[in-house]
């Protein structure tokens, strides 16, 4: 009895190890992480343009990834004024935007954006907008939360 079950078992295991090493088998590839991050390629606005408060900012752009797009943003945004604040005298307010999509769709790796809505205000509460240097931030997100951005400066005259 005992010399049949060690025959059973070497004979199990011969069998296990012939026919798991089969000609041509073929073991799945590991998988590999998505390590690179998308890029963005901004048309419009460009560095150092000026626009004036009532009017929009063209926004036109290209993202793109190896993989997947994901989502983006978009931040305009100015540094905080330094110096005195005058009494009875408006003080410019900061004008700031944000826009975002949060979602491509399924295995986009490449889109071009246009947003022609950018609006400067004239006005923030009854105060004028504040003229000077702004930040246009854009970021984008791949599938697998890799993340770039990309800031220009721009004015508002």
């Amino acid at each position: 009895m005992r010399n049949a079950l060690k025959f059973f078992i070497i004979f199990s295991l011969l069998t296990a190890t012939f026919y798991g090493c089969k000609k041509g088998a073929t073991t799945p590839d590991p998988v590999v992480p998505d390590t690179t991050k998308p890029t963005i390629s901004i048309v419009k606005p460009t560095a150092g343009q000026a626009f004036i408060p009532g009017n929009t900012i063209t926004f036109q752009a290209t993202f793109a990834d190896n993989v997947k797009i994901s989502s983006y943003d978009i931040s305009v945004t100015n540094l905080p004024p330094v110096g005195f604040i005058l009494k009875n005298v408006p003080v410019p307010v900061p004008w700031s935007y944000t826009k975002g999509l949060t979602s491509f769709g399924s295995n986009i790796k490449q889109q071009e954006i246009n947003l022609s809505d950018i609006s400067i205000p004239l006005l923030i509460n009854t105060n004028p907008v504040a003229t000077g240097k702004y930040y246009f931030k854009v970021s984008c997100v791949d599938g697998s939360n890799n993340t770039v951005s990309t800031t220009i400066e721009i004015y508002i005259n």
